[in-house]
């Protein structure tokens, strides 16, 4: 009883400290888009938000983080193991569908996605930065993908797999950009597992040849 109260607590504190970070996150994004993102200090942020610099510093090392937020979330232990195990499902699938598990382990934040995309489309230069957090997080599914290629043809050649893990993590990542606009933009929000399994038969449609007209006897 004891132990559930305590991870209850832990639970709670947990909450309150992801809610207060994304508070932070948002002061920090409409001050720089008000502003620009060059005018905005740390105080500015810490005023905004109604914290101290102390406790800017313990959400964030810095404000460009502060302004692009926690590295792309990276699946769990039992949610690889179910990935890599995955049947009856293309490779491109079950690879969107572990990122899209680590995504909603995050508890992504509407308002902020859709904030934090208006900065930066507005800032090249901090969009460079998210694109290199972006290219970690690709190189590290398409990882995960090789293992998962290679465990059903261990015979191949390894740059042959390289090759097709990068293909599948690349396919995957396409849907799910497009996805995550339909999520951010949708008047109420959607179940980002339900559009999955919406968005992969056009995936299937438009990776498939038409088939031929059957020609008139």
């Amino acid at each position: 009883m004891q132990q559930d109260q305590l991870r209850h607590e832990e639970g709670l504190r947990d909450r309150k400290r992801r809610l207060a970070r994304n508070a932070t996150q948002k002061a920090a994004i409409e001050l720089s888009l008000e502003h620009g993102v060059e005018a905005v200090t740390v105080e500015m942020i810490c005023d905004a938000a109604g914290i101290s610099p102390r406790t800017f510093y313990n959400y964030f090392p810095s404000r460009e983080l502060a302004l692009l937020g926690d590295p792309k979330p990276r699946p769990a232990a039992a949610q690889i193991d179910a990935f890599l195990a995955m049947e009856g499902v293309s490779d491109v699938e079950a690879c969107a569908a572990l990122i899209a598990q680590a995504w909603i382990a995050s508890e992504p934040d509407r308002d902020l996605f859709r904030k934090r995309r208006r900065l930066l489309d507005a800032n090249p230069e901090l969009a460079a930065v998210d694109w290199g957090r972006r290219i970690d997080s690709r190189a590290e599914y398409a990882d995960l993908a090789q293992r998962r290629l290679a465990m059903r043809e261990p015979h191949r050649d390894a740059a042959d797999l390289a090759t097709d893990a990068e293909l599948t993590v690349s396919l995957a990542m396409g849907m799910l950009q497009v996805l995550a606009k339909t999520w951010a933009r949708a008047e109420r929000e959607p179940d980002v597992a339900s559009l999955i399994h919406e968005y992969f038969p056009r995936v299937r449609r438009l990776t498939q040849a038409p088939h031929a007209a059957t020609p008139a006897v």
